[in-house]
């Protein structure tokens, strides 16, 4: 893509380094979380530079937290007062962070976090932004290792804060502080100053007050040097995830969950199988994971109880069905449900998701665990969970009771009250994830009442 010649070094770099990264294409609408400090007052200034070359249109957003009274509501008046005067459509939000951190017992800056890209979402949505663009810089990104260092991390941490992560950019990642600065003082953009940024009780500030300015005696472009060695660490760990795609494409599963054969990650070499475990934790919007729990989850794929389960942080779980390794956020539907009468062929829903289809026609002669022809009963009949008692005798198998087919068909136990069976008054007729009664089984083509288990969304049948 051609840069302005009329950009200033600071916007040409910026410019420079969204088209190696993917982040602006052409005719982008772009929403910018404007707080109203130095490094977003630098952002938009940079954006406005780069906005008719591009063809960007620029909107911007700003949250207030709630956290630092008159300071916050001079910060929310600034930005208010110079998008006016630059032309640029503004979105304010507020919340209560503090109540909200009280309330889900929560870190006040994890909440503040979590309020703010929530706000900034929802307004791309409205707004009909293609991208949401953040000023993190390339201080912030070295900052962000030397906390994941002290904390413990793997390769993905020392690559730091992602250039892109869905609509998020970050167009400035790049950029030293230094040379913000220098720009700001070029362009006479003004700019807001946090008073909670010299404060030494928050770890990163105690990071950028006190370690930093020791490591950049050593090296004064420490920041930069990072920068460009983030390039080959992203290389790295886009390779592994690369290696992991076609593991973490196997799984199956609706909103809120997914599932795939254990074996699928135990083959692969540790390193890729994190990263298999990483990219479907993504799906359910978990990214943030420690190492131990990745380490719970693969020793759980390793393990040889079929149904164990961990509960995890941020509302995931993680259990083993047999053979597969299920990672849901959604509560448990209710196992069991019930009773419904069954008065003719129709489609009956049921409490727990399970539904249940009965059609009068002719038998293709196919008999299957969730469809399957019966020879036409007698109505009424009863859709209910397994009773004790319950006996099968699948086609050419001998009869069993359903929990001992249970067992020897390796279905899980938590989903055994969850599968509907159809029954007469006297008999089985047929039982979900199993199969028909053999002794009720239509031939094929004779009349036939044609019996199929629908199991909830996102749930498998395998």
């Amino acid at each position: 893509m051609t840069m302005t010649t009329t950009c200033d070094p600071f916007a040409a770099a910026m410019l420079r380094f969204c088209d190696r990264e993917g982040l602006l294409p052409r005719g982008s609408r772009v929403l910018i979380a404007l707080s109203g400090g130095r490094d977003s007052m630098a952002l938009l200034t940079a954006l406005q530079e780069a906005a008719a070359d591009r063809d960007l249109t620029l909107l911007a957003a700003h949250y207030d937290h709630g956290l630092r009274g008159e300071e916050s509501r001079r910060d929310r008046d600034f930005v208010t007062a110079w998008c006016a005067e630059q032309g640029i459509p503004l979105t304010v939000g507020a919340g209560d962070v503090a109540g909200q951190a009280a309330e889900t017992h929560r870190g006040i800056e994890e909440t503040a976090r979590a309020m703010r890209y929530a706000f900034l979402e929802e307004t791309a949505r409205s707004a009909g932004a293609d991208v949401i663009a953040t000023a993190h810089n390339a201080d912030d990104n070295l900052e962000t290792v030397l906390l994941h260092l002290t904390r413990g991390t793997g390769l993905d941490g020392l690559t730091g804060i992602p250039p892109r992560r869905g609509k998020l950019i970050r167009p400035l990642l790049a950029a030293p502080r230094s040379d913000i600065d220098g720009y700001l003082a070029r362009t006479g953009v003004p700019w807001v100053e946090d008073s909670t940024n010299s404060e030494t009780t928050y770890a990163r500030n105690r990071i950028r007050r006190e370690v930093l300015p020791v490591l950049k005696t050593i090296n004064p472009g420490l920041a930069a040097t990072l920068a460009a060695d983030l390039v080959h660490l992203r290389g790295d760990r886009d390779w592994l995830y690369a290696q992991a795609a076609p593991t973490a494409a196997l799984a199956e599963g609706g909103p809120g969950i997914r599932s795939l054969p254990a074996a699928a990650l135990t083959r692969l070499p540790r390193p890729v199988a994190i990263r298999a475990v990483k990219l479907l934790l993504g799906e359910l919007d978990r990214y943030q994971i420690s190492a131990v729990h990745l380490d719970q989850i693969l020793a759980l794929a390793e393990s040889r109880d079929p149904s164990s389960s961990l509960s995890l942080p941020q509302g995931l779980t993680a259990r083993r069905d047999y053979d597969r390794l299920i990672l849901t956020l959604q509560e448990e539907a209710p196992a069991s449900f019930s009773p419904v009468t069954v008065p003719a062929p129709g489609t009956y829903p049921l409490e727990n998701g399970w539904t249940a289809v009965l059609t009068l026609g002719i038998s293709d002669g196919t008999q299957g665990a969730y469809r399957c022809h019966l020879a036409p009963p007698a109505f009424p009949l009863t859709l209910r969970p397994r009773a004790p008692g319950d006996r099968l005798a699948l086609p050419g198998r001998r009869s069993k009771t359903l929990k001992k087919w249970h067992i020897d068909e390796k279905i899980p136990r938590l989903r055994r009250d969850a599968l509907p069976v159809l029954a007469d008054s006297t008999t089985l007729l047929a039982a979900a994830g199993l199969g028909p009664q053999a002794h009720c089984i239509a031939p094929a083509g004779a009349p036939a009442l044609t019996v199929e288990f629908l199991p909830p969304p996102g749930e498998y049948t395998t």
